[in-house]
């Protein structure tokens, strides 16, 4: 499981949610768990993130340095 992918997901009110803000079927956001959130994806997230306050979700912390 990508771990930063979890943590954003779930940061933003889980897989449904992220669904709705992206256009993308629930399928694809579950895959991102495990393969990680594609680039072009995680772009608009995070302007979705700056946008509800919560850009802190993309900060680098040590879960994400421990699990890399």
């Amino acid at each position: 499981m990508d771990q930063q992918a979890t943590h954003i997901i779930d940061g933003l009110g889980g897989t449904s949610a992220v669904a709705r803000l992206t256009e993308a079927p629930v399928s694809t956001v579950h895959s991102w768990r495990k393969n990680g959130i594609p680039a072009s994806r995680m772009a608009h997230l995070r302007l979705v993130a700056r946008d509800q306050g919560k850009s802190h979700l993309f900060a680098t912390d040590a879960r994400t340095s421990a699990a890399a």
